[in-house]
Order: structure tokens, then C-alpha cells, then sequence
């Protein structure tokens, strides 16, 4: 039998290649999701709560936990800070100031250690 030449071998335009298809939507769904993941998330504004006066203290740590910024009478922003407390050494006690008071006990430690250092009243291990 002789071929006729309406007999050759058939070849799939895009529309007919289900594959092709498939890898350009997702192709095309990629470049979407990555274009959506660029864009710059939105900033999350930290809450700013003057501390109620009838507050007890697991209710501020668990604020504080929680992102809530304090704040003063004066309107200043309040930084809290879990310190050992002395005397034990499992014990935590929050102690909140502002940041100019925390600077402030921060140099006078440092004069103190200096001024000890000058003077020779370094404390040594027992």
C-alpha cells in the first residue's frame, strides 16, 4: 500500500498540547505569586496605652509581653526590662523607665565602677 503524503506525521499546535498548557499557567501563576510577595508588607503600628492606675503587675508583664508600649504622665515612652532580683536567683522583677532614665542609671554605674577601680575597692570572690 502506498502512503499518501496527507499521511504524515501530525504535530500539535499550543492549543492542543495539554502539557505545554499546564506549564505556562504555572509559569504565569508564579510570576504572580513571586510579584505579590514583593510587594512591602504593612508596617504594624505598636499600641500605645498610658498604664491605668488600677493595673496589677501580672497584667502589665503580660501587656508588655504582648507588644503594648506604656507611657508616662509626661506622654514619654516607657521601656520595661525583667531585671534578676536581688536576693534570689530565680526571681524577676520588671522595672519600667524611660529611655533618659535608663541612660542615666546606666552612667552612673559606670562612674561608680571607674571611681571604685581608681581607688582600689575592686571586690574580690569569697
Amino acid at each position: 500500500m502506498a502512503r499518501s503524503d496527507d499521511t504524515q506525521p501530525r504535530t500539535l499546535n499550543d492549543s492542543e498540547n495539554p502539557l505545554k498548557t499546564i506549564k505556562l499557567t504555572l509559569l504565569a501563576l508564579s510570576v504572580l505569586s513571586i510579584a505579590a510577595c514583593a510587594g512591602k508588607p504593612p508596617e504594624q503600628v505598636a499600641k500605645v496605652v498610658p498604664p491605668p492606675t488600677d493595673m496589677t503587675l501580672d497584667e502589665l508583664n503580660v501587656a508588655i509581653d504582648n507588644g503594648v508600649k506604656l507611657q508616662n504622665e509626661k506622654g514619654e515612652e516607657m521601656v520595661c526590662r525583667k531585671e534578676a532580683k536581688t536576693g534570689s536567683r530565680l526571681a524577676r522583677e520588671t522595672i519600667c523607665m524611660t529611655k533618659a532614665e535608663w541612660e542615666k542609671v546606666s552612667d552612673e554605674s559606670q562612674r561608680n565602677t571607674q571611681k571604685n577601680m581608681r581607688l582600689g575597692k575592686i571586690p574580690h570572690g569569697t
